[in-house]
């Protein structure tokens, strides 16, 4: 018996499947060999060898724990009870270098992502407008050009928050998310500014102000055009976001990854403007 699940586990190391996948296998074969094990302490009692077969019962009890703990971990998204895992692994000297090495890179990224403040500085949250961009062909081609300059430049992380492809899949499973992008929710970028020309609110983005690229023009803000808007209302461009890239989501039975282009995102600040009257009132103190 534990020969042919043995040969099971040799075969199943040539298949290329999801590692998530791999281990439900093993322990839907670890429950065989278990219950195996637990009719050899009946063998061992029948044939009157009970020391023994005290042995197996007591062997069949703990692969038994950690087999129902690997259901929780495997086949559900709920924690599971009396785990004592975390003890363990404190016992045989912590984590794994694996895990070490995961974490590493998922504070990196994190660091990055929560160190920048806007270049246009910082907005109460009640002030910000939704808005929307629309780029051209060349803009969009400028675009793609600035991502790649703030990937080489490490303004930008594109590694999944140094999530493994097993953790990415756990990760949408749980949030119920349908993707999740290499750089993530998105990056700010470094430098840019709004400019009205030709009756256009033109975005420019880069790595400082001496190099700007055109990205776009803000196609609207809230449920008006950008000059319908500023009729109203005294209008600033609060932030403006690297977004998209290369993607990964679930498929049937596996990660899928897929290259996909960046874009842009903007929000835009506003402030009531003031009657004629008013600002007169205020000139005049």
């Amino acid at each position: 018996m534990f020969s042919i699940i043995d040969m099971i586990n040799h075969y199943l190391g040539y298949i290329n499947i999801n590692l998530k996948l791999k281990n439900r296998i093993y322990t839907v074969i670890g429950f065989i060999g278990n219950f195996y094990m637990l009719y050899l302490a009946y063998r061992f009692f029948e044939n009157g060898r009970w020391v023994r077969g005290l042995g197996f019962i007591a062997v069949f009890l703990i692969f038994l724990y950690f087999l129902i703990m690997n259901i929780y971990y495997y086949f559900t998204t709920k924690k599971a009870p009396f785990d004592i895992s975390p003890k363990i692994e404190k016992l045989l000297g912590g984590k794994p270098r694996e895990a070490e090495e995961n974490e590493r890179l998922r504070s990196r990224g994190n660091r990055g992502r929560q160190s920048v403040v806007p270049s246009t500085g910082i907005f109460e949250k009640n002030s910000i407008l939704p808005a929307t961009i629309k780029s051209n062909q060349r803009e969009t081609h400028n675009i793609q050009v600035l991502a790649d300059q703030m990937i080489r430049n490490n303004f930008v992380v594109a590694d999944y928050s140094g999530l493994s492809d097993d953790e990415i899949l756990d990760h949408l499973q749980s949030s119920n998310e349908t993707e999740m992008n290499a750089i993530g929710e998105g990056m700010p970028f470094p430098y840019f500014e709004l400019r009205e020309e030709n009756s256009e609110a033109n975005i420019y983005a880069g790595m400082n102000q001496m190099n700007l690229m055109r990205i776009g023009r803000v196609a609207s803000v809230g449920l008006s055009d950008y000059f319908s808007a500023k009729k109203q209302y005294e209008l600033y461009l609060a932030q403006a976001v690297l977004i998209g890239g290369p993607r990964k989501f679930a498929g049937r039975s596996s990660l899928m990854s897929e290259e996909a282009p960046y874009e842009a995102k903007i929000q835009m600040a506003y402030k009531k403007r003031e009657d004629e009257a008013t600002q007169t009132r205020r000139r005049t103190y």
